[in-house]
């Protein structure tokens, strides 16, 4: 039996293995990362590549190796040295290539990679001295596993499925039923890929957050016109929430509210949603006054049809066909993990607040065996607990309950001034 299973490959799952190997003294064959996908950060990098991305919205501090200045290091030696513009202003903000090879390179380094097990987690049982997560293997002939281990961390990423409207199901029933599945998509759909297609001359997106935007903006530049629809103006923030939230400064505060209720509130407040940094919405100016990109704001879509190979939409007083729509619309506002996950918090009695997310202590323990991280952390973590940031803060958490001690203050002080500059 090994010492811990993670249920996710993501950048929570994958960061967390790491500062267990690296700062708890965990031997890498006593930890399991289950994930459905080919490789870990499969998902990550697949929707990263769909929108387009070049830049991290985050600072080089914020990134998956346990040490604060590894990217910055490792943009400066070997493998590094290929990119050619490494960071950006503001926040010394790492490219994507980079942050991608820095990623593989710790991944390779700690072995992480053999330590993935593929399967998507289907059941979860907690004894006195371990936990069981058992899986589905549709690849595999066997079809079911199960990983038990003395302890376990729940590194949940969004929900599988991405939030579609119910005018676009329509859409997407009757163009696979015409023979044109590709009418219509969800840019997180699971195993979505966005190839360049010269058929799709006109493509709506539909979102202008941050990955809607920069769809729009990749499609513009590979030469197709495109309609950016958003239900407001263009929200610009450089964070998907203040600075403040990565130290003391709003931290405090927070910690010190009893009421999950308010903790939810806080940080509903707090989020930018469907916002874009500054460089993204001089990208997206630039485009609308060369005509490649055509914003539609305060508009919603009422009704959708599929006709001829093309999309109409019918936005109040407008009507808009395109040859493709691409959904940016996110993902539902529920806890991930549902069905499964459902059954344990009724069968364990695990603790739940109100919006149906875990209460967990400081050290990010559900229940003595079972830790959390990512969405589900939030109500402890705060505002940026899905994030980078996020990924950080509940690795830290997590060891420093393993290790029964508090970070040193020091260090974090170093890591919020970071931040800053």
């Amino acid at each position: 039996m090994r010492d811990w299973v993670i249920v996710g490959g993501g950048p929570h799952g994958v960061h967390i293995a790491a500062r267990l190997i690296a700062e708890a003294g965990v031997s890498r064959e006593d930890i399991a990362i289950l994930d459905d996908e080919e490789a870990l950060l499969a998902r990550w990098r697949r929707c990263t590549r769909n929108s387009g991305m070049r830049y991290l919205r985050s600072p080089a501090v914020h990134h998956l190796d346990p040490s604060t200045r590894s990217l910055q290091q490792f943009a400066r030696s070997g493998r590094g040295r290929r990119v050619a513009q490494p960071f950006t202003r503001p926040y010394s903000r790492p490219a994507l290539e980079l942050f991608d090879l820095h990623c593989d390179k710790m991944i390779e380094e700690l072995g992480l990679g053999e330590l993935h097990v593929r399967g998507r987690a289907n059941s979860l049982a907690i004894f006195d001295e371990s936990v069981r997560v058992g899986f589905s293997r549709s690849a595999a002939k066997d079809g079911h596993g199960q990983l038990e281990a003395s302890n376990g961390v729940l590194a949940l990423g969004a929900p599988q499925d991405p939030d579609w409207p119910d005018w676009a199901l329509g859409v997407k029933s009757a163009s696979s039923t015409a023979g044109h599945p590709a009418a219509i998509d969800h840019i997180f759909d699971p195993g979505f890929e966005l190839v360049d297609d010269a058929r799709d001359q006109t493509v709506a997106v539909i979102g202008a957050g941050i990955s809607g935007s920069q769809v729009a903006i990749r499609l513009a530049r590979e030469g197709r016109h495109v309609f950016l629809l958003s239900r407001h103006p263009i929200r610009v923030h450089q964070f998907d929430s203040d600075p403040g939230w990565q130290g003391p400064m709003n931290m405090a505060g927070y910690s010190r509210l009893a009421d999950p209720r308010e903790r939810r509130a806080r940080i509903r407040n707090a989020r930018h949603r469907g916002s874009v940094p500054s460089e993204i919405h001089s990208a997206l100016r630039a485009a609308i006054a060369a005509g490649t990109i055509e914003h539609f704001e305060d508009v919603e879509v009422e009704s959708a049809d599929f006709n001829g190979g093309q999309v109409a939409l019918a936005l109040g007083d407008r009507r808009l066909e395109v040859d493709r729509v691409l959904l940016a619309t996110g993902f539902p506002g529920h806890r991930p993990g549902a069905g499964w996950l459902d059954d344990a918090i009724k069968l364990y009695d695990l603790p739940c607040a109100e919006c149906g997310y875990p209460l967990v202590d400081r050290g990010l323990r559900w229940h003595p065996r079972l830790f959390v991280a990512g969405s589900l952390a939030e109500l402890e973590i705060g505002p940026v607990s899905r994030n980078l940031s996020g990924a950080q803060r509940a690795g830290e958490r997590i060891v420093a309950a393993v290790r029964g001690s508090s970070k040193n203050a020091n260090t974090l002080k170093l890591e919020e001034e970071l931040v800053l500059t």
